[in-house]
């Protein structure tokens, strides 16, 4: 009997036999992870002891979370936002300002306020000077903080003082903030409120437009164009109050000039450029670069020689005058064009550097050695020479006549 309970129980469980999953009601829930030791804030320990570094609990709990969050990060890594390794501040400061840079933006500023035809005064002159140098260094300042992770990738750029950690990005942002303002105060107070308006729109051109577009689209080499065009414009306007077609004119040259000028700079780091991630035109499209610059190179011989003096920005005596000098620039675009190496490109460019000084001399020396007769418009002097022709040609019919 036994033996037959056995057999038919086995039997049963074999046939009516199914898987079967044991589940509780009720629910496991994992404990919440607790921060190991060495995670903990330090406690006070003993004389002679050594603390642990001190670390910060970061509370990221929120709506978005059904659990709390809470993220441990020592105050080393908080501290890089205001930390500064610096060696020689005021050399550190030239450098996140770009000094070299600043000081020669601010001569095309100084160049338009002496080419207004309008006497010199000093404060207007000192402010659009001073102030233009101001707006540069804050615009630079902005510049590197926003591309320090990209120029520690360009060999060019790796030094630079955000990138070395030689300033804090709190402190160059401070420091942008107080140039720029101070450059605009400058401007508004001592000079006009167009003048401080241009520089305003300049520091957001550069910072906010030209900066984050060189990362994206291959116009920003356009947007840089106009970043330099402006501040002649500024001198202009600081020294007139408005802003005439003689100062278009000389904003115009400027914004012509730097395309050879870029372009041929920048042929030479198309490797940097292209691993930082830049979208300049010798990176993605080589030939407009080239063409580019020629193009500009002969705009800037007509302007010149054409638009220059039928603007009454300067005489007949510099259209004559910088024909050599934009010619040479001319041959060298064609030059680089052609044959687009190295050293082409290099000449293209340290010769840029010393074109727009001479031109700026030239236009000097041309609007201060005017005579009364040149002091008028070109068009006025065209057309009362054409009247004084009629007038004395009536006469002379007259006098046949009779």
């Amino acid at each position: 009997m036994l033996s037959r309970h056995i057999y038919m129980c086995s039997r049963a469980g074999a046939s009516t036999s199914q898987p079967v999953f044991h589940t509780s009601t009720v629910n496991s829930v994992l404990p919440r992870a607790k921060p190991l030791d060495e995670e903990l804030p330090p406690s006070p320990t003993p004389i002679g002891k050594k603390n642990r570094p001190d670390t910060q609990i970061l509370d990221l709990s929120g709506k978005r979370h059904k659990k709390d969050i809470d993220i441990i990060v020592t105050d080393q890594y908080l501290q890089q936002w205001y930390k500064m390794e610096t060696k020689a501040l005021a050399a550190d400061y030239l450098s996140l300002c770009k000094s070299k840079l600043s000081l020669f933006v601010a001569s095309t500023a100084t160049c338009g306020f002496l080419m207004a035809p309008v006497p010199v005064a000093f404060a207007p002159l000192a402010a659009a000077t001073v102030g233009t140098f101001l707006l540069s260094s804050a615009a630079n300042s902005c510049n590197q903080l926003l591309e320090a992770p990209y120029d520690a990738q360009m060999r060019r750029t790796q030094s630079r003082v955000l990138v070395v950690h030689r300033f804090s990005p709190l402190h160059a942002f401070t420091f942008a903030g107080v140039t720029g303002l101070t450059g605009i105060g400058l401007l508004a107070y001592y000079a006009n409120p167009l003048a401080a308006a241009l520089g305003a729109l300049n520091w957001f051109i550069y910072a906010g437009v030209y900066t984050p577009m060189k990362r994206s689209h291959i116009g920003c080499t356009w947007a840089g164009a106009v970043v330099g065009a402006i501040p002649p414009l500024m001198g202009y306007s600081a020294a007139t109050g408005y802003l005439d077609p003689a100062a278009w004119c000389l904003a115009t040259i400027l914004f012509s000039w730097q395309f050879p000028h870029f372009n041929g700079l920048s042929w030479n780091l198309r490797g940097d450029y292209s691993k930082a991630g830049y979208r300049v035109m010798c990176v993605t499209n080589e030939r407009l670069c080239r063409v580019t610059s020629i193009r500009h190179s002969l705009a800037l011989l007509g302007l010149c020689s054409i638009a220059a003096p039928l603007t009454n920005l300067t005489t007949l005596t510099f259209a004559i005058d910088s024909l050599p000098v934009n010619a040479y620039l001319v041959y060298l675009s064609y030059k680089f064009y052609k044959a687009p190496d190295a050293k082409n490109s290099r000449r293209l460019f340290f010769y840029s550097l010393l074109h727009l000084p001479l031109v700026m001399l030239l236009m000097g020396i041309s609007n201060y050695g005017r005579n009364e007769d040149q002091k008028e418009p070109v068009m006025e002097r065209i057309t009362n020479g054409f009247n004084k022709m009629t007038d004395s040609m009536k006469g002379l019919t007259t006098s046949l006549s009779s």
